[in-house]
């Protein structure tokens, strides 16, 4: 779970339902990459990333939402600018995506959790809704980020807005352990037992948990799949979906995933799992859940394999709560 526990602007808005097409050539790709354009959308992850954020909090500096609001104003000055260049302006979407994300989840989120109304609420919760409602507050960002389609025809298929092949082939990869051919029907359920093992050590070496008050959280069960589910597919939406789209007449496929990967494991620095090793992981899962999505064409596995996670972080939560 990431954060903390914690061209010319049109008015036509068009996501276009259409039949899933054959695994889209990104225009990117067709010829040379035009390194500017590589460079401001590194540039652009980065700025927008938690990185700043981190800096600002060693340093001491006073002030939540300034550095966050700081990083916002940039981009948002950097999509109006490229906006005006024929060079750049498939740059737009994608740093306008960015801004959004930043806005939401470290100012809008936030602020609405302050919020006296909210905050009346949550003292009414248990503990298992409390979780709900705190991640529920981070889909007004994803609301948002549908601004980011306006004067552009975006289709579910360039979103990945589908469970998608299920059964499709997995292309090796320097990182992967594997050569011979596979298909994501068989390396899913793998992946599902490396990433929790992987996860429950993280975790248990963290939180301290304690596992006599698993039989005590039976009934957490299904605010925990009602949280995974949430969390899982706002953060899919946001970090990978929404950004690929735009990504894609950009940079080649596979540099976007990684781009996205990593945006994805810096946000987790103050989330779970966290600190270095926690950003880590989160880029190695960012990568797998991307892929699977570009060669799937679809979010089936990364949705799936993302909520299973949630929901071991859930319970360890949980059962790492003092009485």
């Amino acid at each position: 779970m990431a954060g903390p526990i914690s061209e010319e602007t049109s008015f036509s808005f068009a996501v276009a339902d259409v039949p899933p097409a054959s695994p889209a050539k990104p225009e990117a790709i067709s010829g040379r990459t035009d390194p500017l354009s590589r460079s401001i959308a590194w540039g652009a992850m980065l700025v927008g990333s938690i990185v700043p954020i981190i800096f600002s909090r060693v340093a001491g500096e006073a002030g939540f939402y300034s550095v966050p609001i700081a990083q916002v104003l940039v981009l948002v000055i950097a999509a109006a600018l490229v906006s005006r260049s024929n060079r750049l302006r498939p740059l737009s979407g994608f740093l306008l995506t960015i801004a959004i994300l930043r806005l939401g989840w470290s100012v809008i989120a936030p602020v609405l959790g302050d919020w006296a109304p909210v905050q009346s609420l949550m003292n009414d919760l248990d503990w298992g809704p409390k979780i709900f409602v705190t991640r529920l507050l981070n889909v007004a960002g994803a609301l948002l980020m549908l601004t980011t389609f306006v004067g552009r025809h975006v289709t579910r298929d360039d979103l990945f807005l589908r469970i998608g092949k299920l059964n499709a082939p997995v292309k090796p990869e320097r990182i992967l352990w594997f050569r011979s051919p596979l298909r994501w029907w068989h390396l899913g359920p793998l992946i599902i037992v490396i990433f929790a093992m992987a996860m429950t050590a993280f975790l248990f070496s963290h939180l301290r948990p304690d596992f006599w008050q698993l039989s005590q959280h039976w009934q957490l069960f299904p605010w925990a799949v009602a949280t995974a589910a949430l969390n899982a597919a706002n953060e899919e939406f946001q970090f990978r979906c929404v950004p690929l789209a735009h990504l894609r007449n950009v940079l080649p496929l596979n540099e976007a995933v990684w781009l996205t990967a990593v945006f994805f494991g810096l946000a987790h620095y103050f989330g779970q799992p966290s600190g270095w090793l926690g950003v880590v992981m989160a880029t190695i899962a960012g990568f797998i859940w991307a892929k699977s999505m570009v060669e799937t064409r679809g979010v089936g596995w990364a949705f799936g394999i993302h909520m299973l996670q949630d929901v071991v972080i859930f319970y360890f939560l949980a059962m790492s709560m003092k009485n």
